[in-house]
């Protein structure tokens, strides 16, 4: 059937999530103010370096207060923690 979507609501997110946000981009916790680096990646949930946050496991949580992954929001690169 022509038109119809494939994908599940959440990888439709994620995809227009990674569409949004730069490889680059710091996100930080919402809640407790944890930042992601893709540069660092995350040790705790064996994410290498280099690791955009679209592409970080979807059942990610923050490693500092186990808050969701759809918790954090675009960290400017201006801004220093």
């Amino acid at each position: 059937m022509s038109g119809m979507l494939t994908n599940d609501p959440l990888s439709v997110l994620k995809t227009l999530e990674a569409s949004r946000i730069k490889p680059e981009t710091r996100m930080q916790c919402k809640v407790c103010g944890f930042v992601y680096d893709p540069a660092e990646g995350c040790a705790e949930w064996q994410v290498p370096p280099g690791t955009p946050f679209a592409e970080i496991p979807d059942n990610y949580d923050c490693p500092a207060c186990g808050c969701p992954h759809h918790s954090f929001i675009v960290l400017d690169n201006d801004e220093e923690v």
